[in-house]
Formats: C-alpha cells, sequence, structure tokens
C-alpha cells in the first residue's frame, strides 16, 4: 500500500538559483535534476513563476484545473499555488523565477497592476498561448535576461528588473488587458488596500474567515472593503476570503489523501461538519463528492 500523502512540499528558490538567489531564468533541460524529479509530483513555490512551454507535450495541473499544452504556451504561478507538471513527450522551453521582494508584484506603488494581475485574478492563474511573432518578441526579452544573469556586468539587477518588466508588459497587451488604467477603477488608494487585502487572506485565511477580521486590519469599515472589492474584481471581499479557503480545501483534495475531518481541522475549522455544510453550499458537491470526481478525471488523463 502506497505511503498516505500529507502534505504538500513547498519549494524555495534557492533549489532553482544557479547565480543570483532572488531571480532565476533558464532553459527547462538546465534547470537539471532539481526540476525533473519533481514531475509528476505536486508541490507549491513560495515564489513567482513563470514556464514558457516552447516545444512538446505536457498537462499542467494548476490548483484543481488541467491544462493540455502543446507549444509556445506561457503559465504564470503565484507563490502557493499548487502545480503538477505531467509530461507525455520531451519538452523544450524556460522557466522565469523570482521572489516577491525582486518586484515587489504586491506593492502598487512598485509596478503596474497590470503585470501583478498575471498572477493575481479570479482565475488564481494566467495560461497564454503565444504565435510565432509574439513568441520572437518574448524570446529576444528571455535571452537578455539570460545573458544578463551570465555576464554579471555592472547594475544588471536594474537590467534585470527592466526586462522583467517590460517582459509582464508584452505579455498583458497579449492577453488583452488595458494599459490605460482609469482613475474610478484603480485609484491608488484604492488599488493598494485591495492588494494588501489579498495578501493579508493569503497570510491569514485559515484563522481569519469574516470581512469584519480583514477590515480591522485595514484600519477601515466592512462595508467600504467590499465596496472597493466589487469595485477592482467584481466580487465581494466576502467572496474572496470564501474562494482562497475553498480553494486550499480543493488543493488537499486534489493532491493529498487527507480525510475531510483532517483537512478542515488544517483550514482552522474547530467543526469537521461545518466545513462539510461550508464546502458544499460553495461548491455544490461534498469533499467525498470532490474528492472521487478529481480522481475520476485524474484516471482519465
Amino acid at each position: 500500500m502506497a505511503d498516505k500523502r500529507e502534505n504538500i512540499e513547498i519549494v524555495s528558490l534557492p533549489k532553482y538559483a544557479q547565480a543570483d538567489p532572488t531571480f532565476v531564468v533558464s532553459g527547462l533541460c538546465e534547470l537539471g535534476e532539481t526540476f525533473f524529479s519533481r514531475i509528476g509530483v505536486p508541490h507549491r513555490h513560495d515564489f513567482y513563476t513563470i514556464y514558457w512551454i516552447k516545444k512538446g507535450k505536457l498537462f499542467h495541473t494548476i490548483d484543481t484545473v488541467t491544462h493540455e499544452v502543446k507549444k509556445n504556451t506561457l503559465f504564470f504561478l503565484a507563490p502557493g499555488q499548487v502545480h503538477t507538471l505531467q509530461m507525455s513527450e520531451r519538452i523544450e522551453g524556460y522557466m522565469i523565477a523570482f521572489q516577491d521582494a525582486f518586484m515587489c508584484l504586491k506593492d502598487q506603488t512598485q509596478v503596474s497592476g497590470i503585470n501583478s494581475g498575471l498572477f493575481f485574478n479570479s482565475q488564481f492563474s494566467s495560461v497564454i498561448t503565444l504565435d510565432q511573432d509574439q513568441s520572437i518578441d518574448i524570446e529576444a526579452i528571455v535571452r537578455l535576461m539570460m545573458k544578463e544573469i551570465a555576464t554579471r556586468e555592472p547594475e544588471y539587477e536594474m537590467a534585470l528588473h527592466g526586462l522583467l518588466r517590460y517582459f509582464l508588459v508584452l505579455v498583458s497587451r497579449i492577453k488583452g488587458q488595458s494599459v490605460g488604467i482609469s482613475p474610478e477603477q484603480h485609484a491608488q488608494h484604492n488599488s493598494s488596500v485591495f492588494l494588501k487585502f489579498k495578501n493579508l487572506i493569503e497570510e491569514n485565511y485559515q484563522q481569519l474567515k469574516t470581512v469584519s477580521d480583514y477590515a480591522d486590519l485595514l484600519h477601515i469599515k466592512p462595508v467600504l472593503l467590499n465596496e472597493i472589492s466589487k469595485q477592482l474584481s467584481g466580487i465581494t471581499a466576502g467572496e474572496h476570503i470564501r474562494n482562497r479557503v475553498i480553494l486550499e480545501a480543493q488543493r488537499y483534495l486534489y493532491n493529498t489523501d487527507l480525510t475531510a475531518k483532517e483537512i478542515a481541522y488544517k483550514l482552522g475549522f474547530e467543526d469537521p461538519h461545518y466545513f462539510s455544510r461550508f464546502f458544499k453550499k460553495y461548491t455544490s458537491q461534498s469533499p467525498s463528492e470532490f474528492k472521487e470526481a478529481s480522481r475520476t478525471i485524474s484516471h482519465q488523463q
């Protein structure tokens, strides 16, 4: 009998770093054992990751959604997301990875919301297919990044910052996001509050589950937090909190052998029966039904 899988491994960026522990850009084949030993194994990163699959075919499961990839596909993963790569043939491509401190994507004053929107959005990730002309532009930037990493000329970190930002802007345009942001939608204060709120959810969703909890941390009224959330994302603050808790529950149900009771305690629920009712209310499936359905889908791939 196989060992019970109870945890989802967290991988740190230094395991991939060849020169700079805060920024990595590399061909997938050059990542070697560090990368390929995790093929087929669900895990999380504590850093931002961009995969560009140029050639080959694979299945990439992000949280609980499986994408079939053939060529010229970009994946954007935020820290904490669970993902699994399943290769059906040899693949070629690149990985770009960086820690939050390198780019400060959660800080609205440091980088455009367009760029951070590639990682923080209602789908929790972005999957983008490039055409031939777009691939040429993207590859030129990636090769310049690799050159900067290899030569480490004076102020190379500044050059990497600029290249990464340009990369994200180009991909944002490809994705179809508007570069012009209206003052009504993205007033700097409201955007900053919203990004802080999303960050606080990541840090506290196991303990704090009400809008009032987060409004108190932000020193604003719950009704204002809901208004800002609706304005910038289309859904209420309460929905963001619930969605994050449900997503983590789905991650454990999909990627581990933990029971619903064990998952409930991991997520801060004192009553496992309440957790099951909560999960079914917002997904229309009980935890056991979700686990069974996800295993059926997994076995069909």
